[in-house]
């Protein structure tokens, strides 16, 4: 009787999945709730992850007191960050400057331009109508409903007109949404770099406490940990320099075609490289608004700044990136879409840039457990039978 009541080995793994499918939820609305302090946490452990090698070496090789070797990295990491944060704080004040003048003009000049040009194109062509109109009912051919003298000769009717739209209408709206949108953007931007570096705050405090409580030798010990921390420090150590040669050869290409705030656009290239498959692109699309205000009646510039810094990122995100990764983090490209959805919808940007790493972490502490190896090797698209080596 006992036996008849235990769940068959299908039964058992239906339940397993259930319940890891429940606790997946839970724990992301435990990490929506808490993402004011969780990011700045994980973001911390993400930064002791690269710098732990230095302490090591500091204390280990070099035989410095702990607080010494701590010290000096912790001014390292705070240093840079700082420099960052002065750096997107000071590029936004001159997209807010250059929003409410510059770039509103030369935007209504572009727009000005724009339609102009559109009605010089669609008003001949409904000329040519009209008239071809007029010279059939004056020929003597039947017809069945032949116009009258007065429709023969009324004045060709634009395209604009047809559909009763006002065209300075049009393009005073169109200008002003433009300026309007354009200083949405940069206030966006300009509170985004201040929340990042209210961050920046946390996540030092955090840092501080990491690498004053770290203990190399039982980190050696811990094999899973380990495990981790060297998987993930290599995967972000070649994406930071990846996404910092790309960054560089962006901002550097955006300088040479003279483009307002190349600058920025290479620091964002650097932030976004983080983000798999979609940050390249967003990337190449934001230059696209400053482009067309700055360059606008010279087209040939305007591409060659969307097309060269596109180019360059495809070769390396394409070509470079993956034989350098090599293996990588194990994950299929799949998992690497959900994740990047699903940290997104729960930290928004930085979510985003730590999905690829945190769900990486979880597999391997997956794969470390038998009931989480099927869970474990779906994240590295392998299907429940299939032989595989990888660990």
């Amino acid at each position: 009787m006992t036996n008849s009541l235990q769940p068959s080995d299908e039964q058992a793994k239906v339940i397993t999945g259930s319940l890891m499918l429940l606790a997946i939820i839970a724990l992301a609305f435990v990490f929506y709730i808490t993402k004011a302090v969780l990011i700045p946490f994980v973001i911390a452990i993400f930064i002791v992850t690269i710098v732990t090698p230095l302490v090591d070496l500091l204390v280990l090789k070099w035989k410095m007191p702990h607080i010494v070797a701590i010290s000096a990295t912790l001014l390292l990491v705070l240093s840079i960050g700082l420099l960052l944060c002065l750096i997107l704080i000071y590029s936004t004040q001159q997209v807010i400057a250059k929003a409410e003048t510059e770039y509103s003009e030369k935007l209504g000049i572009f727009i000005n331009s724009t339609f102009s040009t559109v009605q010089e194109v669609t008003e001949p062509k409904q000329k040519e109508q009209a008239e071809s109109k007029s010279e059939e009912a004056e020929s003597p051919a039947p017809v069945e409903t032949p116009q009258t003298p007065v429709e023969a000769q009324k004045p060709p009717v634009g395209w604009f007109q047809k559909v009763g739209v006002d065209l300075n209408e049009m393009k005073q709206l169109t200008t002003r949404y433009m300026k309007d949108a354009l200083k949405s953007i940069a206030f966006s931007t300009m509170q985004t770099a201040l929340n990042f570096t209210t961050t920046s705050f946390f996540v030092a405090i955090f840092v501080i406490f990491l690498l004053a409580g770290r203990n190399p030798q039982a980190v050696v010990k811990n094999v899973i940990y380990f495990e981790i921390e060297k998987k993930i420090r290599s995967y972000i150590s070649t994406k930071l320099i990846i996404s910092l040669i790309t960054g560089v050869l962006v901002g550097v290409t955006l300088s040479l075609f003279g483009l307002e705030l190349a600058l920025v656009f290479g620091i964002l290239t650097f932030l976004l490289n983080f983000i798999p498959s979609v940050g390249s692109l967003i990337a190449t699309l934001l230059p696209i608004p400053v482009a067309f205000a700055q360059f606008s009646g010279q087209p040939w510039i305007i591409a060659g700044v969307i097309l060269i810094p596109g180019a360059i990122q495809m070769a390396i995100g394409n070509g470079i990136e993956p034989k350098i990764m090599g293996e990588g983090l194990q994950l299929h490209p799949v998992t690497v879409l959900l994740a990047l959805s699903f940290w997104t919808l729960l930290w928004g940007p930085i979510g985003a840039i730590l999905a690829v790493p945190i769900t990486a972490g979880i597999r391997i502490v997956l794969m470390r457990f038998e009931s989480g190896q099927t869970a474990g090797n779906l994240l590295a698209g392998i299907l429940p039978g299939e032989s595989t080596t990888v660990a």
